[in-house]
């Protein structure tokens, strides 16, 4: 089924629009010639002519429909694989568990509705059954009714980001087409990002295509479509020409078009769409949604009614060979092109590693859904009723940003909680029911739903022109920021107590590259030990101090897997992370060392800072666990910190520098590691001075010491270690030439300390009883291993999957749990992540080529992998 999947995603993603409707006076545009030019991508294993040998394969068979070879058409490709894999349940679509792994192969790259529609259109042709329903689930479950049974028992979602939760492409795209002249600032900026698509380009005149343009094609493609399929004559009929290249010069006649057809829209919207109730008006959320529907479509994702029914109505009149439809068929084809590219730079598809590439995905989500709209509302009501509606979700912790004053945090609560109202987007249909119902608010704590606030990593504005970086230390505009935030959440907890009952955890999240866990440190002690003063509790009905717990993404991107490993290190002894506590990912902790440096092809190109709080970190973990292999590999690193070290700090002392004729061994600057746990600005003046004794009136200023790590005084009274750390943090050219870029290259005998450390460390964390959040998907498309079942969270936890003693007793068995992260962003569920874990194992085969897993022993393991998930909640 492979080259039948490569086949379809060509077909529909990677052919190009302008290429489809150039070629109208055929109705053979899709021919040998072009599908080898495009294949040489999707096909790059095979040559010339086995390419042409699958195009062979389909003109003469999966061109045909599937149940009369004599009606030929390039749509019925699509059902050659649909009817082997869906299956229709209460009339929604659930996927042959068997082939979950080939259905998300291909139904992420091309999204579910193409193929769940034409699938029904299909089956509802031979069987001539009208389908009223439309509102199934964003992303399809599989049929496995085992696991269905075993997540009935209740799950806990602990790592979704609310705003990358939601069907960000979908409400975006149906935002475009039916408000197609609103979003001119919006595809500006969307055009002065990084195209995350590689440029399609089978245009004969190969000119620069604008998605504006694309996108602009496709309001009008739609329009006409559904006026076709709905028999509408009212309105203008427009006579665009959509054969000119996607650009402003030569589309310059659809461009004079569009504000007209953008008005008719406008009328259809009012004239035949579905009302909802939203903030006290009356709205039309798609024209496609018709006025009367029936009810169970209201129930859930009724957002996706109406591009499902044209979907599914244009694939009914190409299945039944309808003639009057015959000469649409290429712009309907065009019109699923261009909603293919479109996609693409909404959900991660580019095959690309890394968190920087999602963060590009994750930065744009909100480009089409404004503020306070009825989309940007149902975009995020929709994250959590409909995840809630299709899971049995028993705790529901959602991740949110914070404010810089208690003002303005209150006020985002106030607007998340409205927000997330069951009711607060309406059908006008349901109006006289909900009336009936005589407390209409939403209860969060009700449904066990609450709150994680996440800082924002940010990258570090350096200017070296700037004499102030003598006096400003590292991420000094970062410091502030968690400042501020973390007083206005404790201003929260002291005067809002209805609302802060809602937050129960902390966080840090974005690229691990722009801040580390030292920046957040202070924050984090501050809130995890913050302790109300009761100057209301004559007020509260009940006492009550909700704890404040943490958790951290660490560990998920990495220049080296050590600075991954360090960087989960100094989230537990900076931000005093302790049992009850979490952290999100950690995928440096469990991934294969060896697969991870053969993926980099064992050559990093990394800042030095880096690799000489590499190289001094990885040395002290190698004293601390014992580890004695590999002693002329040790010796290597020494070398290279005293040669780092020289390069970055000893030829940028300055003159009268307590340290400029010292030597500074390794060890000593562990030791200055090891407080940057603490507040700089404690070590910038008179550094002789006793750190203990620095005044502290305030709460704030009273977490400026870690005081639990490192418990050695000694090391705050010591004067070289307290004056390298100044220089770390104030030193201009320091911080100058840490920036500086080296090639690092990686030996056997590295890789195999890296291994003995990951080892340890693993053990370390399960000593402490910290949990890991882990996201398959997540995980899978922003880590470097290409398969589920190689995930580190078998490696992790095994109780229950293995059989082999020597194998249980030497795993950690971590507290872990499946989460979905942003499930919006990679397009699935918190079923379809126990689901894709189940069958990649159930899939995974050992070294002699047999079945590695025990099918029960997979699902014992899940339960126990559920169970732990509950534990974890910040809610218990």
């Amino acid at each position: 089924m492979d080259n039948l999947r490569k086949s379809i995603r060509l077909l529909f993603t990677d052919y190009c629009s302008d290429f489809i409707l150039l070629k109208i006076d055929s109705s053979h545009y899709i021919n040998v010639n072009s599908f080898i030019e495009k294949g040489f991508r999707a096909f790059s294993n095979y040559s010339v002519d086995e390419i042409q040998n699958v195009y062979n394969k389909l003109d003469s068979d999966w061109f045909h429909d599937v149940h009369q070879e004599k009606n030929k058409n390039y749509f019925h490709i699509l059902n050659h694989f649909t009817s082997k894999v869906l299956i229709e349940h209460d009339l929604e679509p659930f996927v042959g568990y068997e082939h979950l792994l080939k259905w998300r192969d291909l139904s992420y790259y091309i999204g579910e509705d193409i193929l769940t529609t034409s699938f029904f259109a299909c089956l509802d042709n031979r069987s001539q059954r009208k389908r009223d329903f439309f509102s199934w689930r964003a992303t399809a479950f599989s049929d496995n009714k085992r696991l269905h049974q075993l997540l009935k028992k209740g799950l806990a979602e602990n790592h979704f980001h609310l705003k990358g939760s939601g069907p960000v492409f979908d409400l975006s795209w149906i935002n475009i087409m039916n408000h197609p002249t609103s979003f001119e600032k919006a595809f500006g900026d969307l055009k002065k990002e990084i195209s995350l698509l590689t440029k399609i380009s089978n245009s004969s005149q190969g000119s620069k295509k604008e998605l504006k343009i694309l996108v602009y094609k496709a309001v009008y493609i739609r329009y006409e479509l559904f006026r076709l399929i709905n028999k509408i004559d009212r309105g203008k009929k427009f006579t665009v020409d959509l054969s000119q290249e996607s650009n402003s010069f030569e589309s310059f006649d659809l461009l004079l078009n569009i504000h007209e057809i953008s008005n008719n829209i406008k009328v259809l919207r009012y004239d035949i769409g579905h009302q909802f109730e939203f903030k006290g008006n009356t709205e039309v959320i798609d024209y496609a949604i018709p006025k009367n529907i029936h009810i169970q479509n209201l129930e859930k994702s009724y957002v996706f009614y109406g591009e499902r029914k044209l979907l599914y109505d244009c694939f009914r009149l190409i299945y039944a060979g309808d003639k009057g439809f015959q000469s649409y068929i290429y712009l309907f084809h065009a019109y699923l092109l261009i909603k293919a590219q479109f996609r693409a730079e909404f959900i991660q598809v580019n095959d690309k590693v890394g968190f920087g590439n999602f963060s590009l995905y994750q930065d744009r989500k909100e480009f089409f859904l404004p503020d306070n709209s009825i989309y940007h509302t149902a975009f995020m009501n929709l994250a959590v009723h409909d995840t809630k509606s299709h899971s049995e979700i028993s705790s529901f912790e959602l991740r949110i940003a914070p404010k810089e004053n208690v003002i303005k945090l209150k006020s985002s609560l106030e607007g998340y909680n409205k927000a997330l109202d069951d009711q607060v987007v309406l059908s006008k249909q349901l109006i006289p029911l909900s009336s009936c119902d005589n407390d209409n608010k939403f209860d969060l704590k009700k449904h066990n739903i609450f709150y994680t606030i996440h800082y924002i990593k940010k990258a570090d504005n350096i200017k070296y022109s700037d004499l102030s970086l003598e006096v400003l230390c590292r991420h000094h505009d970062l410091r502030l920021e968690v400042k501020k935030q973390s007083i206005a959440i404790s201003q929260l907890r002291e005067s809002y107590s209805e609302l802060s009952d809602l937050i129960r955890g902390i966080d840090a999240a974005s690229s691990e590259f722009k801040a580390s866990p030292e920046v957040f440190a202070q924050g984090f002690r501050y809130l995890k030990n913050h302790k109300l003063k009761g100057h209301f509790n004559h007020l509260k009905d009940k006492l009550e101090e909700p704890k404040i717990y943490a958790t951290y993404h660490a560990g998920e991107d990495f220049y080296d897997l050590v600075d991954g490993l360090r960087a989960i290190d100094e989230c537990i002894r900076f931000l005093n992370l302790t049992q009850g506590d979490r952290i999100g990912h950690a995928l440096a902790l469990g991934i294969d060392v060896k697969e991870y440096y053969k993926f980099k092809q064992l050559k990093l190109m990394l800042p030095k800072q880096i690799v000489l709080d590499n190289i001094v970190w990885l040395l002290a973990k190698i004293r601390k666990f014992g580890i004695g292999i590999h002693r002329n590999e040790v010796n290597r690193l020494e070398k290279l910190y005293e040669n780092l070290f020289y390069e970055l700090y000893t030829g940028n002392f300055g003159k009268g520098s307590l340290l400029e004729q010292k030597y500074i061994h390794h060890t000593i600057y562990f030791d200055a590691w090891k407080l940057r746990g603490d507040d700089p600005y404690l070590y910038l003046n008179n550094i002789h001075d006793d750190i203990y004794q620095k005044p502290n009136f305030t709460y704030w200023e009273r977490c400026r010491i870690n005081e639990e790590y490192p418990k050695n005084k000694n090391i705050r009274n010591n004067i070289d270690i307290k004056a390298l750390y100044k220089e770390y943090h104030f030193n201009s050219n320091i911080k100058k030439a840490g920036l500086q870029i080296k090639q690092f290259e990686i030996s056997h005998a590295y890789m195999e300390l890296v291994e003995a450390v990951q080892f340890n460390m693993m053990h370390e964390l399960k000593n402490k009883n910290i949990a890991i959040e882990t996201n398959p998907t997540s995980n899978y498309l922003i880590g470097t291993f290409r398969r589920y079942a190689k995930h580190p969270i078998t490696k992790f936890f095994n109780l229950g999957l293995e059989l082999d003693h020597e194998k249980i007793k030497s795993c950690p068995q971590l507290s872990v749990s499946i989460n979905t992260d942003d499930q919006g962003i990679f397009s699935t569920s918190l079923e379809n992540e126990f689901a894709l874990m189940a069958i990649a194992l159930e899939k995974e085969k050992d070294e002699n080529g047999n079945l590695k897993y025990n099918s029960s022993m997979i699902y014992e393991w899940l339960e126990r992998v559920r169970l732990m998930g509950i534990g974890q909640s910040f809610n218990n």
